[in-house]
Order: C-alpha cells, then structure tokens, then sequence
C-alpha cells in the first residue's frame, strides 16, 4: 500500500475519523470520537481494562491494596514519570485529578464513577489512599475512566492538554485534524513517531484514503463498511460483539416523552431484526436490553422484549393520547458523520409517519448536537451509541447514558438512584446481581432509552494497523503498532 511507505519515511500514523470534538479536556468529554483519540494517547488513567481479562492491569497505579473491609484502597505509583511538560508526576496529580471531576462546578460526566470516593490523599508523592463510603466491587472499573491532569496546566486543557501519556499535543485545527507525537521518555515509547487524526465525515471518502494511501487507518466504521473492506482486502480490526450498544435517548423530561406509554410504544415502532440485517449486514446483535447476555448481571431472555409489533405501537399511543386524528409530532435529532445512526433515524421516522404521526429528522454537526443534548437539553429524541462497559455492571450503571443525578435521558425515577448505589456497593455476588436484574427490569418497564443493539468496535487498516489494542472501557493503546 502506498499509505504505508509515507508512513515509513515520515514516521506518521494517519487514521480518519468522522466527526470533531469539542474540547480536548479528558475529564469533560465522554463521545466516542473522542476516548479513541487524546483520551487513549495524550492522558492515562491509574489503569488500564484489558480487553481480553476484563479485568485492570497497572497504568500511572504500580499496584494496589484493598482493605479487608472494601472501603480503603491503596495505590502505589509507577516511579519517574513526568508530564509531558518536563514536571514530574506526583500523588498530588491524582488527588487534583479525583477532586476536580468530583467537583459539581466541573460538571463532568464522569463524576457519577466516583460518587462512592468520600476522601483521597497523597500520604506521600509516590502513594494515593482513596477511601471510599461502601463497598465498590467495581472500584478499579469505575477508575478506568478517570484520566489523570496537571493542575498546573489546567487553564489551556480545553485547547492545549498536557498529558503523561506516550504521545504528547501538537495541534488541533477544528473540522480538519487532530495530531499528537510520541513521547520519547514514556516507559511504553510508541513506535510510530506521530499520530494525525484527519476529521473525514464522509465513509465512502475514509474508505478511499485506505485505498489510494492517505489514510493507514479508519477508526470506528459501520457495517458497510466492513463489508466494502472485505471485498477490497483491507483489513479488519474488530472487538468482541458486545463493546457497544446503539440507542435512541428520549428526553423524558419534555411531554409526552415524560410518558412511559408514549416511550413504550416507540420500543414497538422500531424493526431492530431488519435494521441488523439491512444497515449493519448482520454484524449487530439485535437487543432491547443495554445488559449483553455476556454480563454474569443480564437478565435473562430480556433482549427480545418490545418486538416490533406496530399494532401494538398504536395501541399505546393511542392510550397516551396520539391517534391519526390527533397525530404524535416528534424530532429526531442524529449527528453528522455516523451513517448508521442517520439510518435509525430514518427508519423510525418512516415508520410512525406510515401510521398516521409526524416525525421530522434533523442531522446536527457533534458540537452543536452536544449542545443540544448534554449542555442545555433542548430535544424530542436523539440516536446515539454508548460502550457497555463489559468490565463492570457499575461502569454501565453510571455511564452519562444510566448514571441516576447525570443521564442523558434527565430521567431519574424514585428509587433509581438508590438501587444503583446498592447493586454498586453489594459484595455478595449473588445479591448483586439480583439488584442489577432488578435495574433491568426497571429500564425495560419504563423505557427512558430505547436499545437497539449490541455492537462490536470496528476499525480498518493495513497489517500494522492490527496492533491496536482497543480497551473495552474506550481507552485504546497505539503504542504497539509499528510501521
């Protein structure tokens, strides 16, 4: 391939992608797009989620203790690192990093994982005790998230992070490309000498960078796609088929979407058997349930709940009130860029509207669509993809999709937030899981999101390429790939 002697010469790693970002603050930012570029290369957490163990290997944390009781845990540090600034990293660093995303004034998405944390200390530069107020057998899980900052540089993270992961910032130009460079001193020096980002919303235009060279790596594909790769010979990059999930978050805060029939009824409304076998070749594993079968917590034959049945669609919505005479009108809001969510978009439009309602569809840029969701919630529906976070129940639980205080969907019944923190902090494994099938059924009942899948993480790419390590919490590791 031509991509990979421009890769040689100039020691560059050119992955297309399709859509911007908005900040480059690990801590404020949970997109997709996102966690797989700045979040994987520029920061590092305390660990890392191995994809095939599921279970933390050490990353900034050497090793740790947990306490005979579960409530204190003791994190040693990896000695000599330093930022990317030349300053060494400290305890103090990790201690700055729990309190700024626990801080309300933050407003970070990520602070649901850290709701059990009631204290964090550097007993000296070298070793972190996090002391938590009930048990968090997903603790580790929960940490994987939360990139480690510098205090001192927090005034340019938004636009100029500073990082001790094993690439450092260069630039960003916005709607064009993202570009960090390794990290020589990093204990994993990468053995590429740059990774450039290139913002390329068209997939047809991804793929075709693959092919004439100008890209040596597509990340986060769609089924056709791969497809396309397969007949081509490009290679497939792919996780196991239960990393993510697609959905469409309902904003339950504005009627009539604050009523469950109304949610319920559009469960119905949607094909999710076709939608795999038409848009995603039948990659997707169609799901109701956001839980994948493989999680010990599933609840068990969930996933075919709200079969697509349009007679009982109509049944519901005409209890809530909406009939052809008085017709549902809704706007489903998806992002430029993500062709498959566009297609969900779509087919649930055509479908209500062949039944007498009025559905409107409207493709946002990311940065306006975030605000449009998360910053000042203005919105009927939304598609949208989240990881399940496979390593832990918990992880899910309080993801910016699920997380009680915090979720997408403003939904947060009596009870919820309760019986989040209780499947949480539960270390009985059997009473666990019995908790986290109770949330299950909750969400299933009530409807604040509507599942359509189980997805794996696709990325395409020359040999190399195949290096990659994709994280399932979406934290990857580029530093193994070699050109």
């Amino acid at each position: 391939m031509a991509g990979s002697a421009l890769a040689q010469a100039g020691g560059d790693l050119v992955v297309g992608i399709s859509s911007d970002i908005s900040t480059l603050d690990p801590q404020m930012s949970p997109i997709d797009v996102f966690r797989h570029t700045i979040r994987s290369t520029v920061f590092e957490a305390l660990v890392f989620i191995n994809p095939d163990t599921l279970q933390a290997d050490p990353l900034l944390a050497d090793s740790w203790e947990i306490s005979a009781d579960g409530l204190t845990v003791t994190f040693k540090l990896k000695s000599g690192v330093t930022w990317h600034n030349g300053s060494p990293f400290t305890a103090a660093d990790v201690v700055y990093s729990i309190k700024r995303v626990q801080d309300s004034a933050t407003g970070s998405p990520f602070a649901p994982q850290l709701v059990a944390v009631s204290g964090v200390e550097a007993t000296d530069d070298q070793t972190v005790v996090l002391t938590l107020a009930n048990t968090v057998p997903g603790i580790l899980a929960n940490l994987a998230v939360i990139q480690i900052v510098n205090e001192a540089s927090i005034g340019s993270i938004a636009t100029a992070p500073v990082g001790t992961g094993p690439f450092k910032f260069v630039n960003w130009a916005p709607g064009d490309h993202i570009r960090v460079e390794a990290h020589a001193e990093h204990r994993n020096a990468p053995k590429v000498g740059a990774i450039e980002w290139r913002i390329v919303p068209d997939s047809q235009a991804r793929l075709a960078g693959l092919q004439d060279g100008t890209l040596h790596m597509v990340a986060l594909v769609e089924g056709k796609d791969v497809v396309q790769a397969q007949a081509a010979g490009i290679g497939i990059i792919q996780t196991k088929p239960y990393i993510l999930y697609e959905n469409f978050n309902i904003n339950t805060k504005r009627a009539p979407f604050d009523d469950k029939r109304v949610r319920q009824a559009l469960a119905h409304a949607f094909d999710r058997e076709g939608y795999a076998k038409t848009i995603w070749f039948g990659f997707a594993r169609p799901t109701i349930n956001p839980v994948p079968p493989e999680m010990a917590t599933y609840l068990p034959d969930s996933a075919s709940q709200y079969p697509f049945d349009l007679d009982k669609a109509s049944a519901l919505l005409a209890e809530a009130g909406f009939t052809k005479d008085n017709p549902l009108t809704m706007e489903i809001l998806t992002i430029q860029g993500f062709d498959t969510l566009k297609s969900m978009a779509l087919l649930l439009q055509d479908t209500l509207n062949r039944i007498g309602h009025k559905v409107t569809v409207r493709e946002l840029e990311v940065t306006v669509w975030i605000d449009r969701i998360l910053t000042k919630p203005d919105y009927d529906i939304t598609t949208d993809n989240f990881n399940t976070g496979p390593e832990d129940a918990a992880s899910m639980f309080n993801s910016p999709n699920l997380a009680p205080a915090s979720n997408v969907n403003q939904w947060n019944p009596p009870g919820y937030a309760d019986l989040v923190a209780a499947a949480a902090s539960e270390s009985d494994e059997a009473k666990r899981i019995a908790l986290y099938q109770q949330l299950q059924t909750l969400i299933l009942d009530e409807m604040p999101q509507i599942t359509i899948n189980h997805l794996p993480l696709f990325f395409l790419g020359n040999e190399a390429s195949s290096a990659l390590v994709i994280g399932p919490s979406g934290i990857d590791d580029y530093t193994k790939i070699a050109l």
